[in-house]
């Protein structure tokens, strides 16, 4: 009996010792998740930090995925909400970010946000800061300076774009590129940024500094929102290249059922940071959309440009041959002249005298017509003044012999339509400028 009680004795204390040592064991891998998460999530120490925040998001995205195929969730929250203005099938909003640069405001990305919802397709359409635009009234100024020379306002940036792009623009959102930073702040603390090349700037307005490489790269908010903001003189197209390049990734993360359903609150709560006069509402249902473009749907594209040199400096000017072949492919409208609209009248320099487009926009009048280009012709060699209509409809016709009647010059041409900029072209020929 001794001897049996003394075997199961035995037994028991080895197996209790077996216990202790599979639980000395479990203790090391959950002492080093305990290290892992004090020094990571608590202290946020690096690189330590770096990994926490990557474990975390792959946890995150592993739950959201696990919801999303719960066959009992509502499918309201994946319809984006609405933002096309009543009564269209089109929506245009003019997305545009400032700096604080050189003691003035600076306009330094500026985007057209163009959607169809007719065959779910969108265009994001960039206009290079360094653009020479003829501003009807104004003259030739670069789009940078727009906001500064209207005084902090976006309504001589709106006529521009409108007249550039010969569109009528339903929304703007004017925002800082801290307004930026806060945003992207609040939506994660890092960003893995696919680089595509060196860059290596100080900026002040941000009082931040990259020196990055290309590749995938860590930036925090303050350093993306630089990294999308600024560019250095003649650089504008590769900062342009930066923001094409970070949007495919931004908006597929922001697809994500959680995310994408949290858009709608985290505008409400977010939106006035921004100068816009779109609602919280319509701002998320323009980013719900664009996330939900598939890849062959959205579009991201340059206005075309040509360089040119002005004031001792090289910027770009708009590619008059190729905009209006450009603007039928890529900007979505369903526009229909009303009636009594101003007819649209575009006036090109066709005899080199300087100052002669607003000379001729100062002798129309402007209830009845609305100046959308005013820029130089193909040559300055044109002798005769032509006013070339694109429609034959009588109220075309009228609007061509009152123009024509104004500038007691030129005659009028009938030419097929393509471009959507003007229902009438003037170019200004010598017969003009030597009266």
């Amino acid at each position: 009996m001794q001897e049996y009680v003394g075997y199961r004795t035995k037994k028991r204390m080895s197996q209790k010792k077996k216990k202790r040592k599979v639980l000395r064991w479990l203790l090391i891998p959950v002492a080093l998740i305990l290290i892992f998460v004090i020094l990571g999530a608590v202290a946020r120490v690096s690189p330590v930090s770096k990994w926490w925040d990557k474990t975390a998001d792959g946890f995150t995205w592993f739950g959201r995925k696990v919801k999303a195929s719960w066959p009992w969730k509502s499918t309201a929250e994946l319809k984006p909400a609405k933002f096309i203005p009543e009564g269209k099938k089109t929506a245009n909003y003019l997305l545009a970010f400032t700096k604080q640069m050189e003691g003035g405001t600076q306009l330094t990305t500026l985007v057209l946000a163009s959607y169809d919802s007719r065959d779910d397709s969108g265009s994001l359409i960039y206009l290079p800061n360094d653009l020479l635009v003829n501003l009807p009234g104004v003259g030739q100024d670069l789009v940078s300076n727009l906001i500064e020379l209207d005084e902090g306002r976006i309504s001589l940036t709106l006529v521009m774009a409108q007249n550039l792009l010969g569109v009528d623009i339903d929304r703007y959102i004017m925002g800082t590129d801290r307004d930026l930073s806060i945003v992207f702040g609040k939506i994660q603390k890092e960003y893995t940024v696919d680089v595509p090349g060196k860059e290596s700037f100080r900026d002040p307005s941000m009082n931040a500094s990259l020196n990055i490489d290309a590749g995938e790269q860590e930036m925090d908010p303050r350093e993306l929102a630089s990294y999308l903001t600024y560019s250095e003189p003649g650089k504008t197209l590769d900062l342009i290249k930066r923001q094409s390049g970070f949007v495919p990734p931004f908006l597929e993360k922001s697809r994500h059922p959680d995310m994408f359903k949290d858009i709608v609150d985290f505008m409400k709560k977010e939106a006035n940071l921004f100068d816009s006069d779109a609602s919280s509402t319509e701002i998320a249902g323009l980013w719900q959309s664009f996330a939900l473009l598939k890849e062959n749907k959205l579009q991201q594209v340059t206005v075309p440009v040509k360089k040119f040199r002005f004031e001792k400096t090289v910027v770009h000017t708009t590619d008059t041959e190729k905009l209006p072949g450009f603007i039928k492919k890529y900007v979505k409208t369903d526009y229909q002249k009303p009636a009594g609209a101003r007819t649209r009248v575009e006036i090109l320099n066709g005899n080199g005298v300087p100052g002669i487009g607003q000379k001729v926009a100062s002798q129309l009048d402007l209830g009845a017509f609305q100046i959308v280009n005013s820029a130089n012709a193909d040559n300055f060699d044109h002798p005769e003044t032509v006013i070339i209509i694109y429609g034959n409809d009588k109220d075309t016709v009228s609007a061509a012999e009152k123009i024509k009647n104004e500038l007691e010059v030129g005659r009028i041409e009938s030419h097929p339509k393509n471009q959507d900029i003007a229902d009438i072209t003037i170019i200004v020929g010598k017969d003009y400028a030597s009266k």
